[in-house]
């Protein structure tokens, strides 16, 4: 459900910094925020420029990387091409996961891999949430962010995309292609568009 934006709401949020919306999960307008436009734009330039020096020099890339990325596990690994992370900040991932090549995470909700994780190719971690019900609104370019959370030992299968908001147990598979739209507990396999439970395991 799209959270409400009314005129006193409005009044409130000019009372606020950019970054307390971001962290609370307030409305804002991206496109009357300068410095949040520049950290895309230089994310995007970054990303870029570590993908370009993959082909030449994986190892250098890597490290790139890590610097771009400072809640990266040093012991996970994340292919290349990338297709996007637009607040680095923002993105933690634990020990021992695997992300496999063209990782896109759009907007500034924060997204948290656990550890021990695969996640196929080609996988989409969207924050944003626009007004469903108010053109007018979607318009000006009003929108939020909701953080999206994996949790330890998940299993996304390609072209695998999580919408705002979500959150998904321990040891949960995902299968390829599915779409994300609600929150799904541990131990379980999930599937479709949109996802449902295919069928629940647990561990021995």
């Amino acid at each position: 459900m799209t959270k409400k934006l009314n005129s006193k709401e409005i009044e409130r949020l000019k009372q606020i910094t950019i970054a307390e919306k971001i962290e609370q999960g307030d409305w804002y307008q991206y496109g009357n925020e300068k410095a949040l436009q520049e950290i895309v734009k230089k994310s995007s330039r970054k990303i870029q420029q570590i993908n370009d020096l993959s082909k030449k020099n994986p190892q250098k890339a890597k490290e790139k990387l890590q610097k771009f990325l400072p809640h990266l596990s040093k012991s996970t690994e994340i292919y290349f091409p990338i297709s996007a992370i637009e607040y680095p900040e923002r993105f933690y991932i634990g020990e021992g996961s695997f992300v496999n090549l063209n990782l896109q995470i759009i907007s500034a909700g924060k997204v948290q891999i656990g550890s021990h994780c695969f996640i196929g190719p080609n996988c989409q971690f969207f924050t944003p949430n626009h007004h469903s019900s108010d053109l007018h609104l979607r318009r000006e370019g009003w929108q939020y962010d909701s953080p999206i959370t994996i949790g330890d030992d998940c299993w996304l299968g390609g072209s695998v995309i999580l919408l705002p908001g979500v959150t998904i147990g321990d040891d949960v598979v995902i299968g390829a292609g599915s779409v994300v739209t609600k929150n799904f507990p541990s131990h379980c396999v999930i599937a479709g568009n949109p996802a449902r439970i295919i069928k629940s395991q647990h561990l021995l």
